[in-house]
């Protein structure tokens, strides 16, 4: 079987360039919730210097002086990027694995090496002219070798951002030759230097290496790396991750928050984030933890950590429901004094709505026969008009305590006052795998 990585370049700075054509080849940098960080920069801000993860103030200068342009992150458009390009790849492949918002293993029956390389290309053009985001892909029989073949794709430009590792062992050889062993996906800091302390220094010393010796110095998931690099699947293409075990609703706030009122606000808008979430999922929660901080980084202020469960009996997916749960749980758990710079929710003990068991009469929490009509109603209303256009009003309307998103795009792709122009042509069919 042949598999392939797909993963999307620069993918925040991508869609950014996607809304507005006017970016490309101008430097990029997105910025972290609240505009913290570097989370995403394009390739011509990597170019300067500019690290990821480096918090704004210590980059400002270097992006004023050489004209980068700065983004506040736009998850739920990036989001929806995501899921235009997942769909155009899952109709070209067999198999489709997302693995990340940005990256897909896909599967295909065994071909030529010069077959493969056609279709990569083919995948790549289609996505780019459907999407406007440049992917690169690097086709292997193993997941280890695709990730190494999209590492040198999206360097090597010669590719036209397609490698396909060739299936002949000479070919595999020569296309290992020069990679470190530290350098493998799955090798890290520790196995890395437990390797070396054997000899083992570059990823064709790994894949040469007996396995049953590997797996003494490394263990099962050593010996698999070294197969693996030989071109020996263990790690198969899962479709179907199976359902999420939590949901998890967390932001930093747009300032300190010492008043109770905000903070339960706050709390009530991420509950109610996270019951939206189980019901894109059709899920229940059985409990909720609420959980608060303060900013650890100020050592000039008193520190407080606290969390609290909150039992929801029934398990139940109503937003009105999770969010005074949630409200019970911050009344116990919140101290006066401090000064909060995060909160968030999470949901626990998930099952699937249409398998939950119903509590024996005269036990358990009462069920609202009008739930579910309501909750899709509300939702249904969110998703014509957009998010929040109905809300608890426990959630707040102003949100003062929301993070800065100072220098967002403004563009959407769902709100026809904010789409980028377009021009006239047939419309993608959009097609979500399943």
């Amino acid at each position: 079987m042949l598999r392939a990585l797909a993963d999307c370049n620069n993918f925040y700075a991508s869609c950014e360039r996607a809304l507005d054509p006017s970016l490309i080849g101008v430097p990029i940098v997105v910025l972290s919730n609240n505009d913290g960080c570097v989370v995403a920069r394009s390739s011509e801000a990597k170019a300067l210097g500019i690290p990821m993860g480096a918090p704004y103030f210590e980059v400002r200068r270097t992006c004023e002086a050489h004209g980068v342009r700065i983004f506040s992150s736009n998850f739920s458009v990036y989001g929806d990027f995501s899921e235009r390009v997942m769909a155009a790849l899952g109709e070209q492949a067999r198999d489709l694995e997302i693995y990340s918002v940005d990256e897909a293993f896909l599967g295909f029956p065994d071909m030529p090496d010069a077959d493969a390389k056609a279709l990569g290309l083919r995948i790549r053009a289609d996505v780019l002219k459907r999407t406007g985001i440049p992917i690169s892909l690097g086709m292997a029989p193993t997941k280890v070798l695709c990730k190494l073949a999209n590492e040198r794709a999206k360097a090597d430009k010669a590719s036209g951002g397609v490698i396909v590792v060739p299936a002949s062992v000479e070919g595999r050889t020569a296309f290992l030759r020069g990679v470190e062993a530290e350098d493998v996906w799955g090798v890290g800091p520790g196995l890395a230097a437990r390797l070396r302390s054997h000899g083992i220094l570059s990823a064709i010393d790994l894949a040469e290496a007996d396995p049953g010796f590997i797996r003494r110095i490394a263990g099962v998931v050593g010996e698999r790396l070294a197969l693996e690099l030989r071109g020996i699947s263990c790690h198969d293409i899962v479709e179907d991750a199976g359902p999420r075990k939590s949901v998890l609703v967390s932001r930093s706030f747009g300032r300190p928050i010492t008043d109770a009122f905000e903070l339960s606000e706050a709390i009530a808008a991420h509950a109610a984030r996270a019951a939206e979430k189980l019901r894109e999922d059709g899920m229940l929660a059985s409990s909720i933890v609420v959980f608060i901080r303060t900013n650890q980084h100020r050592i000039d202020q008193e520190q407080y950590r606290g969390d609290e469960l909150e039992p929801l009996d029934p398990p139940t997916d109503d937003a009105r429901a999770i969010c005074s749960a949630a409200a019970r749980a911050l009344a116990r758990v919140r101290r006066d004094g401090y000064m909060y710079k995060r909160a968030g929710v999470m949901l626990q003990g998930l099952t699937p709505a249409d398998v939950v068991q119903p509590s024996l009469p005269g036990m358990g929490g009462e069920i609202d026969p009008n739930k579910d009509r309501l909750m899709k109603a509300v939702d249904a209303l969110n998703h014509k008009l957009g998010r929040d256009a109905v809300r608890l009003a426990s959630t707040g309307f102003e949100r003062e305590w929301k993070g800065k998103a100072e220098l967002q795009s403004g563009a959407s792709l769902s709100d026809p006052a904010n789409l980028p122009k377009a021009k006239d042509g047939p419309k993608p069919r959009i097609r979500f795998h399943e």
